[in-house]
């Protein structure tokens, strides 16, 4: 069956990108003619995603100055990576038994995790897309939504990172420590681990964005 995206949702993820590339910087003015005029597209479908983005705190709403891309904020990094950690865990938890098909690709995935340099879009999508392997069997459609959803947080703020601090790619030790456990069938340690994992991060990410 073929099916259509809604333009709003093209529209959306354009200008997504274009935050976390970097081409929309931590507090630039966001213009919807200007976006319209660049997409090709009207007024109506940006204007809806920007206020798509404005719920989800990726842009501040002001009445009277319209749109502008948010900063980074350690607070939020460390509040979202809390909640992010907490739900993910949860989504662990309710797995059924993690397959050595799993187990495999999360393998694989971090064997190009380890040979991407100096590529942050990449880093992070590979990053995101071991996460999602890991959590693939969780049942709970609404809890994967969330955690897509938050998602679009860490995801700019380690972009930025990437970019920024001068790092060319991500560490895959704790994501080996993880595949570890469950090849073992320790669901425990595993999990253990994970939480560790995120909260290395968060405190990673926190301490750069100090010292920014």
């Amino acid at each position: 069956m073929i099916t259509r995206t809604p333009l709003r949702d093209e529209v959306y993820r354009e200008i997504v990108e274009l935050i976390h590339r970097g081409d929309l910087q931590p507090g630039t003015r966001v213009k919807d003619t200007s976006l319209a005029a660049q997409l090709g597209v009207s007024r109506t479908p940006v204007r809806e995603a920007l206020l798509r983005l404005a719920g989800e705190g990726i842009l501040d709403a002001d009445m009277g100055r319209g749109f502008s891309v948010c900063r980074l904020d350690p607070n939020e990094m460390r509040e979202t990576g809390a909640i992010l950690s907490a739900l993910e865990s949860l989504a662990l938890e309710s797995c059924s038994e993690i397959s050595g098909e799993q187990i495999a690709k999360l393998t694989e995935i971090d064997r190009q995790l380890a040979v991407t340099r100096a590529d942050p879009d990449r880093c992070v999508a590979l990053d995101e897309q071991w996460h999602r392997t890991l959590l693939e069997g969780c049942p709970n459609r609404r809890l994967r939504d969330i955690i897509s959803t938050l998602w679009q947080v860490p995801r700019r703020y380690m972009r930025a990172y990437l970019r920024d601090a001068g790092r060319v790619s991500l560490s895959t030790q704790h994501h080996a420590r993880i595949i570890e456990a469950l090849r073992r069938k320790d669901r425990a340690t595993a999990a253990e681990r994970f939480s560790f994992h995120w909260k290395r991060g968060v405190e990673e990410l926190g301490s750069w964005l100090e010292r920014s």
